[in-house]
């Protein structure tokens, strides 16, 4: 009778790995570290996964291809632009430290050393990013669409062009923190998202 594949094993293979591609290049990573932070033998390796790339494309598609950073924030009926930004900013901070207790010290080094790597390895890797932008581009729109609604805010610019600068402030502002010892500072980022809430937030008449 064949062994019957243990879950808990594939993940862990992945979850590591991941944590591995996060530090070194993938040309760089070779058997013997996967062996090395998964305690598995090559073997092992080779029956849940049949090449390098089959598990660094695992890696991918666990850690990048579902990723969003505000697809799953709800959208409340008062104040909904503020307080979409405000959980935006709660999400990033639990993200951070979740990384952190994982040993990883910059959050946005670590995506940014594998989602690189994704571009040249991964099959259409280039349009799915492009396509992710896109959709989270539409979600600040559907927040801005609601706020107009609301009266919460009131633009000079078109809301499209509003989702726009929200989404690429926070790109920026990832791409940025590649280069800082601590990753992305959650509080400079709730400082300039909440300053361009201000820039557009409805002035009460006197």
């Amino acid at each position: 009778m064949g062994r019957i594949p243990r879950p808990e094993t594939k993940k862990n293979i992945v979850f590591q790995a991941f944590i591995l591609f996060t530090q070194k290049p993938y040309d760089k990573v070779t058997f013997d570290d996967l062996e090395r932070v998964t305690g598995l033998s090559r073997g092992a390796l080779l029956y849940h996964f049949k090449t390098k790339l089959d598990i660094f494309n695992a890696v991918i598609e666990n850690s990048l291809l579902n990723r969003s950073s505000v697809l799953n924030i709800p959208i409340k009926d008062k104040d909904c632009l503020k307080n979409f930004i405000l959980d935006f900013i709660a999400n990033s901070a639990i993200a951070i430290k979740t990384m952190a207790n994982l040993g990883i010290k910059n959050v946005n080094m670590a995506y940014f050393n594998i989602e690189s790597q994704a571009h040249y390895f991964y099959p259409n890797y280039n349009k799915i990013s492009k396509q992710q932008i896109v959709t989270d581009t539409k979600v600040w729109l559907n927040v801005i669409n609601k706020a107009l609604d609301n009266k919460e805010i009131e633009s000079p610019i078109e809301p499209e062009t509003l989702a726009l600068l929200f989404e690429k402030t926070y790109l920026g502002h990832a791409y940025a923190a590649v280069s800082e010892d601590k990753g992305c500072d959650v509080d400079l980022l709730k400082k300039e998202l909440l300053s361009l809430y201000e820039l557009v937030k409805k002035k009460q008449k006197k």
